[in-house]
């Protein structure tokens, strides 16, 4: 092959020359450029994560603290009857003339379940969930 042939092929390279200076000083530049880029992609992550990261938090506290207030207030109403709530007074006829409510243990049933639910969650552990990567990246 002609070495005119070999040329079509090749480009020729751009020489910049050498950056004049200590080495010592141009690594030490080199190694705060790096720390700076990385430190700015670290921080634009988190930036753009963390609405998602929130969201989620907030979704996973709701449903614990729904299922929580759920258990609670079955369990403690388990232990009362529609009779024990409200009385039923009748006339001779066999007639409902009134309903009242029993107030002492409606109050007692309204302050029993906040205190349980408040119990439950202090003994609840912390919760983990997972994020998927595609999740950080869609907007």
């Amino acid at each position: 092959m002609d070495r005119k042939e070999e040329k079509i092929f090749s480009r020729p390279r751009i020489n910049l020359g050498k950056i004049k200076g200590n080495n010592k000083l141009r690594k030490v530049i080199t190694i705060i450029a790096i720390l700076t880029i990385a430190i700015i992609v670290f921080k634009l992550v988190i930036n753009s994560s963390m609405p998602i990261i929130d969201e989620r938090c907030r979704n996973l506290a709701k449903s614990i603290a729904t299922k929580v207030s759920n258990e609670q207030a079955t369990r403690v109403m388990a232990d009362y009857k529609y009779e024990d709530l409200f009385r039923v007074e009748k006339d001779d006829n066999d007639n409902i003339k009134l309903i009242s409510a029993d107030m002492i243990t409606i109050n007692r049933i309204i302050s029993d379940i906040p205190i349980l639910i408040q119990e439950e969650l202090e003994k609840a552990e912390n919760s983990t969930f997972k994020i998927k990567l595609r999740k950080l990246f869609r907007k």
